[in-house]
This record gives C-alpha cells, sequence and structure tokens, in this order.
C-alpha cells in the first residue's frame, strides 16, 4: 500500500498513527527508534515536550484514517504490518502492565578506555577462554556432575571488565562466532548483551558479574531435556513447548544444590523467562514482582532468540528485533527498560547489516553513544555490490563531524543480503586485518 507523509502538529495526533518522521533529528530526543506507533496519550505528551509538530504516513488509497503500516524509515527489510483503524477510546487491545521506572542509585559512568581497535584481540581471546569454559560446564552437567560450574564467576567478572572498557568488541566477536553449539552460545552471547545494558544503566560491577554469571547459566536446565526438544527443526507444538518450558526449573534445581552459587545468581535463572504481563513461567508473576535483574535477563534473552533462534527458524536482523521489543513495552516487557536496551545497543546494533548512502555495503561494528545514527561501520563491499580488495572501518560520526552529513545509513539489510557471512569480515587493527578464528 502506498503511502505519503503528512505534517501535522502534535496535538492533531490520535492513537494508531504511526510517527514516521519529527522535526528535528532523532538523536537529539529519548525515542529510541526511527518511526512508532501513537499507543496512548503518554506518547502524545511525550512527543510534546520536544516537538512543535510531526509526519505521519497516510495510505494514498484511504485518505487520511489511522491506517498506517510500520516499518523503520529507509529500511525495506522490516516486516510490513498493516493495523485496521485505531479504537479512539484510547483501550490498547493488549494488555499492558503500568509500573513506575526503574530509578538507579548512585549509578556509574562508565567511559570507554580502550578504542574498538585495540579491543577486539583481548576480546577474541577472552571470548575463546569463555566458549570453552561454558562447553565444558553444560558438557560435564549433561554427564551429571557439576564440578565445572565454579568457572562461570571468573567468566563473568573477565566479561564484565571487558564490556565496560568497551561494550562493543566482545558483542562484535559474539556475532562473528554466532554458528557454535546453539544452547550455551545463546547463553554466551545472552550474558554479552545483558553486560552492555547493565553498562548502560550504570550497575555496580559486582551487579553487572552477578548478571552475567546468572545469564552464562541460564540454560543450564536444559541439560536435563530430551535432546529432541532442543534440536527439532522450526517450532515445538504445544505438548513439546509445555515440556521445554522445564528447563527453567529444572535450572534452579540444579543450582540450588550447587555450592558457591549465590541466590541472586539463582534469582537471575528462576525469573529470566518471566513476562511483565504475567505471560511467562514458570510462575507467571507480573510487573515488579519480577526482579530488575530478571527483567534486565528477560529482554536480552529474548532479543538473542529472535536475531539467532533455534533451528529451522528464520531469524531477524537486528533493526527488526528492536522493532518486535518495541511492539511490547508495557506488554511482555518494562517500557522504560525497552528504551533504554535500544538505547544501549543503538538504533543499528552491532552485526547489522547496513547499504550505505554511496551505494556501498556495510556491518556495523561499534556505536557511537552521542549520535546513534551514525555508528561505526565496516564496508564490505562497493556500490555495484563487489567486494572490496581492503575491508575499511568508517566511523560515520567522525566522518559527518563537520556539519555536513557525508555519509549515512540509508538502509538496513537482511542477515542473508549479499552472501555476506560475519564470519569473513575483519576489523583492521594497528597491525593489519586480523583472522577471525571461526
Amino acid at each position: 500500500m502506498a503511502t505519503r507523509k503528512v505534517k501535522i502538529a502534535v496535538s492533531d495526533l490520535e492513537l494508531g498513527m504511526f510517527v514516521s518522521d519529527l522535526d528535528r533529528p532523532w538523536f537529539e530526543t529519548p525515542f529510541p527508534i526511527q518511526g512508532f506507533y501513537i499507543r496512548s496519550v503518554a506518547d502524545i505528551k511525550a512527543l510534546e515536550t520536544y516537538c512543535k509538530f510531526v509526519f505521519v504516513d497516510v495510505p494514498v488509497e484511504v485518505g487520511d484514517v489511522s491506517v498506517r503500516h510500520a516499518e523503520i524509515p529507509d529500511d525495506d527489510s522490516v516486516r510490513v504490518v498493516q493495523f485496521r483503524r485505531a479504537a479512539r477510546s484510547g483501550q490498547d487491545k493488549a494488555e499492558r502492565v503500568k509500573v513506575p521506572p526503574i530509578k538507579i542509585r548512585d549509578a556509574h559512568h562508565y567511559p570507554v578506555v580502550r578504542p574498538l581497535k585495540k579491543s577486539i584481540g583481548h576480546a577474541e581471546r577472552l571470548l575463546r577462554q569463555v566458549d570453552e569454559s561454558v562447553c565444558r560446564l553444560y558438557e560435564r552437567l549433561a554427564e551429571g556432575k557439576a564440578d565445572a560450574m565454579a568457572e562461570t564467576a571468573m567468566a563473568a567478572k573477565q566479561m564484565t571488565q571487558s564490556v565496560i572498557e568497551n561494550p562493543d568488541a566482545l558483542v562484535w566477536m559474539a556475532r562473528v562466532k554466532q554458528k557454535s553449539d546453539h544452547v550455551y552460545a545463546h547463553a554466551v552471547a545472552s550474558s554479552i548483551w545483558g553486560l552492555v545494558f547493565a553498562r548502560h544503566l550504570g550497575l555496580a560491577p559486582d551487579v553487572m558479574q552477578t548478571l552475567a554469571q546468572g545469564l552464562l547459566l541460564s540454560q543450564v536446565g536444559k541439560t536435563r531435556l530430551d535432546d529432541r526438544l532442543l534440536t527439532k527443526p522450526g517450532f515445538l507444538d504445544a505438548t513439546e513447548y509445555r515440556a521445554w518450558q522445564r528447563y527453567v526449573e529444572e535450572g534452579v534445581a540444579i543450582l540450588s544444590q550447587t555450592p558457591g552459587i549465590s541466590g541472586p545468581v539463582v534469582k537471575v535463572v528462576e525469573y529470566h523467562r518471566e513476562r511483565h504481563n504475567g505471560s511467562g513461567f514458570p510462575k507467571g508473576v507480573t510487573g515488579d514482582r519480577i526482579p530488575m535483574l530478571g527483567k534486565i535477563a528477560g529482554i536480552v534473552e529474548h532479543f538473542q532468540a529472535l536475531i539467532e533462534p533455534r533451528p529451522g527458524v528464520t531469524p531477524l536482523s537486528p533493526s527488526q528485533a528492536i522493532a518486535r521489543l518495541y511492539e511490547q513495552r508495557n506488554i511482555e516487557f518494562q517500557e522504560d527498560l525497552v528504551e533504554r536496551f535500544i538505547q544501549a545497543i543503538g538504533v543499528y546494533p552491532a552485526g547489522t547489516l547496513v547499504e550505505l548512502s554511496d551505494g556501498s555495503v556495510g556491518v556495523v561494528v561499534g556505536q557511537n553513544a552521542e549520535r546513534k545514527l551514525f555508528p561505526q561501520v565496516l564496508r564490505v563491499l562497493d556500490a555495484e555490490k563487489q567486494p572490496l580488495r581492503k575491508q575499511e572501518l568508517v566511523d560515520l560520526r567522525k566522518l559527518n563531524d563537520a556539519g555536513q552529513v557525508v555519509l549515512k545509513i540509508a538502509r538496513t539489510l537482511p542477515q542473508d543480503a549479499y552472501d555476506i557471512d560475519l564470519e569473513d569480515c575483519r576489523i583492521p587493527t594497528g597491525w593489519g586485518l586480523r583472522r577471525w578464528v571461526g
């Protein structure tokens, strides 16, 4: 369905309208993505704080009615979703749960102390060690032995320090090494996203370590499940899904009987599948009955499952996963935490394939905290979509610092675009191009 942009005063916005542009740059506002639905009067009030007018998408064929299509601007890869005429009563069809925003007392500020180029080598070695430790743990648990459990505490500590120094390096390495065994690789990647989020929130290092260890151990209960539940391609049927859900309780049982695993770590495992509106498991608790670290773990674990799902399920691009999370604010996940997670990982998270305004193609490898729309991009294809002889790391923020936009992201691409394999992408360091170990 064709659409056109219509300029409208914020005071004239209605529920169900899709805001596709603002009267100011997106990065000057707290709104986490470029484009969103007006779901409540609170959304309009928030816009009034920053904007006098906005642009909404209107279908050409039907005129000015509140039927909109949801997409991130300039992003052909995002799934188009059409909505019926919005109810003017202001009632959302989905159940929404409102709780006060999370407030972090004495929040820490963590400056980046090591640039990405100088962090990659250490991150690669660390991730290899973590992979080996967690793989060994899960193998031993499958044999009924829990003697490798303590190694996760040291792994969590080292990962925390790495993310504090530079949050992009471990994220990039986890995206590159995404073809490992799904169960333990999922735990490791979720732990890294959790640390990046916790760093953004300003949580203390010891709290970050608790979160990281909990996420590393979040999947241990799966070692007690039938392998067919883990390896079956595609989605599970209702009976299989109920059996699969037992992994959380099995994991809590394993950890509760293991000396040296703290109570807060066990709680991360216990609550990481609970959901804000009570639709989660195993207890079905709601809102603030879910501990803060459980809420954080739930968001990052779900995000990881969207971009690297179980075998036979089509993965979403990071931008699509962001849009999916944003749709679930105050439904499955607490609204302010969803928005702050998106702020933490960026509009274009590491591993996102993008086409630049000059036609070249690259992959996002790092964020710029001040200007989220101008991340660091590794260019891999030229404007004719041919592989570059030498891949080039481009910092879009620095390139556009003079005030005039020289190069920008035109759109995101599907994860399988142009047969690009992240394992073939190499970030140049001070010693030339390093080759990633798969």
